[in-house]
């Protein structure tokens, strides 16, 4: 692939998972949550054996919701510490309408990090949030950037997670009408197994409204198939809507 093909840009994922506090390998009294079953619409084989197989995220939660410039830079400055090697991002977390802001470690393998890298974070002027005991399901929205090839009109794959593509929708669509037309999509082809997300990109010419799909199946033919069946059934349900 020729490197000036890849796009690089930023954007925003909005998921449903099941968070619950850490209450060891924490700094005393701060809340971390991690996600119990990261990419809930797929299962690999390992899954039935082990909940360690997919490796997850943990979010820091902050205090304060913070300027995105300056969790950036600290987020960047954590980054060339080689304190952990992977890169963190900020959003959002709204359980049971309580919103807390956090920075999201993802695909940490060794949890005794965590009070290196809070501890890290406080030194950047950023207060940590109390302790509190969560196990519910939560309403995540990560602000990341991307580096992107785009495969087909209108189609993405995300450069550094193959897994991952982005199917460009023509409209914006809520979590209900998203959750209908993946669970009606699921019912109408024989290979289910695939995890989704809604989210947004920013292009030269504005925001590109995106569904995230993660899928171990890593074909164009199967990226084609999921983006004919989701843009078909946005369409129609679109359609029946504006009835």
């Amino acid at each position: 692939m020729d490197p000036s093909e890849a796009i690089e840009t930023i954007g925003s994922i909005t998921k449903m998972e099941k968070l619950c506090s850490l209450e060891r390998d924490v700094l005393k009294n701060t809340l971390v949550l991690r996600n119990v079953d990261p990419f809930p619409g797929y299962q690999s084989d390992l899954d039935t054996v082990s909940n360690n197989s997919k490796l997850g995220s943990v979010f820091i939660i902050l205090k304060y919701r913070y300027a995105p410039e300056k969790i950036n830079r600290i987020n960047k400055s954590l980054a060339a510490s080689k304190i952990t090697t992977c890169y963190p991002s900020f959003g959002e977390i709204i359980i049971r309408s309580s919103i807390f802001p956090c920075i999201r470690i993802k695909g940490l393998d060794d949890f005794s990090y965590i009070p290196v890298i809070q501890n890290f974070f406080k030194k950047h002027d950023l207060q940590l949030s109390d302790f509190k005991l969560i196990d519910d399901i939560a309403w995540i929205k990560i602000f990341k950037t991307f580096r992107l090839l785009e495969i087909a009109e209108g189609l993405y794959r995300d450069l550094n997670e193959g897994e991952k593509i982005y199917v460009h929708i023509p409209n914006t669509i809520n979590w209900k009408q998203f959750e209908y037309i993946t669970n009606k999509i699921r019912h109408s082809i024989k290979n289910h197994n695939f995890d989704v997300a809604l989210g947004v990109i920013y292009r030269f010419c504005g925001t590109e409204d995106v569904i995230r799909i993660y899928d171990k199946i890593k074909t164009l033919k199967r990226a084609l198939e999921l983006k004919k069946h989701y843009l078909k059934s946005i369409k129609n349900d679109m359609l029946i809507s504006a009835h």
